[in-house]
């Protein structure tokens, strides 16, 4: 009678598990599901009569949405071999891709070197954006960096606000109000984007860059791979 009792206990224990290791892998595997999926775009800031505050990324060519965040960092749209002549003239040494598919080979051909970190919008871990941040710092020592994704909006807006808080110490509103009336599009395609900043826990995002760690969480798959 007690061995049934106690393998009923097992089993029952079993089944109540089931649901916590479930959890576990979904968060290891993708923290993004237990995020909140609020959205709210910020009001603008600037009226018509403002001009473009100086300390925003400067345009430098409209074809695809290339602008200066600073002597060393970049960000644009896709950039095709046509771009090149814009990238050499601004130092461009590293070229950082967001988008799914990689770059072209006519990058390595002008001794660009190419990093493939491919994000996809709506599933974007703090993770990923430690190592893109981590990334971007590593190839501004040895010059320019151009951060792109397909469309220089949503991606490429999200690292380029995280970059803003975490190493030019903007606020969380200062950086936002860059992405979304920056010039590089309608709010309505930077959603993702928006909807990361707005929940971010930007203080821990710093820590762990701080401490050297891959995550701002304890179950990461980063952390069980020794990135």
């Amino acid at each position: 009678m007690h061995i049934m009792t106690r393998r009923r206990l097992v089993h029952l224990a079993a089944w109540l598990a089931l649901p916590l290791v479930i959890l576990a892998i979904v968060a290891l595997w993708r923290p993004d599901v237990l995020r909140s999926s609020h959205v709210e775009i910020p009001r603008p800031t600037l009226t018509d009569q403002q001009a473009r505050p100086a300390a925003w990324a400067q345009p430098l060519a409209p074809t695809f949405l290339f602008h200066a965040l600073s002597p060393t960092l970049y960000r644009s749209a896709l950039p095709s071999g046509g771009d090149i002549v814009a990238l050499q003239e601004n130092g461009i040494r590293t070229v950082i891709n967001l988008h799914q598919q990689s770059d072209d080979p006519w990058l390595a051909v002008n001794d660009i070197r190419s990093v493939h970190m491919p994000l996809r919008g709506d599933r974007v871990t703090d993770a990923q954006v430690i190592a893109v941040l981590g990334a971007i710092r590593e190839g501004e020592k040895r010059g320019g960096v151009l951060v792109h994704c397909k469309h220089g909006q949503n991606r490429t807006g999200l690292i380029s606000a995280m970059y803003r808080i975490v190493y030019d110490g903007w606020s969380r509103e200062q950086a936002m109000a860059e992405m979304v009336e920056g010039g590089f599009g309608p709010p309505q395609r930077m959603t993702d984007a928006i909807g990361y900043l707005n929940r971010v826990d930007v203080d821990a995002v710093k820590l762990a860059i701080s401490k050297g760690e891959c995550s701002t969480r304890i179950l990461a798959w980063c952390r069980l791979k020794g990135e």
